[in-house]
């Protein structure tokens, strides 16, 4: 589902990735729902590429940049302090309620890496989506490149309107823990995780609050309407116990195709809102 993002013309230069695109107007593939994992097979994320830095609109509140993604939209923290590394990420944001009708998919989440350190993300959030009317919500895991994990709806049960808080730490290079917790339920859950493999160690280089186009079935899914996801509390922790904001983070939006299909604003240095337009 989840992964690095894409540069929009990276996509455009390779001709076996116009046909991978050109199939998203189809269905959304359907899922299994007594399959905790059954989209991860059948998904992968690109490595990280970056595209033109523009400078902030005015409707951000804050000193940030924009970039354009293939399948992020929402805040980066692209570089910790010189001799610092991120060791967490925390946000919290509300999921959202789908349109009826259509068919198509997005996942909000928290992670750290993945951006300029291309090779790793530890990352959790909450996916949606609607075929045929149908609406799904769940929670997941994933160490990139790993596929990601659903939990189990029995274990922590999600629907539209929850509160969700996302808490990722890396306890070291191979290690982290993934914490999440349903302010609306009071319901939480935690895991430890280890790195899948010695090439995918964390760099603690990037912090991230994105709302993602996932890959599922071998290409992007059709993106839904979610309307506007905006995360509280949003803060990244240091090895020097240092706490950093998202007012100095590089915005990214979603474009494919040269249409954008986002509108991030960063409100404050603890919040931002990222809109499907």
């Amino acid at each position: 589902m989840l992964g690095p993002f894409i540069k929009p013309s990276t996509i455009l230069r390779v001709s076996t990735s116009l046909c991978i695109f050109s199939s998203l107007a189809l269905s959304l593939p359907p899922r299994n729902l007594s399959d905790n994992i059954s989209r991860t097979p059948l998904r992968r994320s690109n490595p990280s590429s970056h595209n033109e830095v523009l400078h902030a609109e005015n409707s951000n509140a804050t000193n940030t940049t924009t970039q354009f993604s293939g399948n992020w939209s929402g805040a980066v923290l692209v570089s910790p302090p010189a001799g610092e590394i991120f060791t967490s990420a925390v946000g919290t944001f509300t999921v959202p309620s789908l349109p009826s009708g259509g068919n198509g998919a997005a996942a909000a989440w928290v992670g750290i890496d993945g951006d300029t350190f291309a090779t790793a993300i530890l990352q959790a959030g909450v996916f949606f989506s609607i075929s045929d009317d149908t609406v799904e919500y769940g929670a997941w895991y994933e160490w990139w490149p790993d596929f990601a994990t659903d939990i189990d709806v029995d274990d922590f049960p999600i629907s539209a309107g929850d509160v969700i808080t996302v808490n990722i730490e890396a306890t070291s290079s191979s290690e982290g823990t993934v914490n999440l917790i349903n302010e609306s339920s009071g319901v939480g859950f935690t895991i430890n995780l280890t790195s899948p493999t010695k090439l995918s160690f964390l760099g603690g280089q990037n912090a991230e609050w994105i709302v993602e186009d996932y890959t599922q079935n071998g290409g992007l899914v059709p993106l839904v309407n979610w309307g506007t996801v905006t995360f509280l509390n949003a803060s990244a922790l240091t090895s020097a116990n240092k706490k950093l904001g998202v007012e100095d983070a590089t915005v990214f939006e979603i474009e494919q195709f040269n249409d954008i299909f986002t509108s991030v604003v960063v409100n404050s240095d603890s919040s931002l809102s990222i809109s499907y337009t």
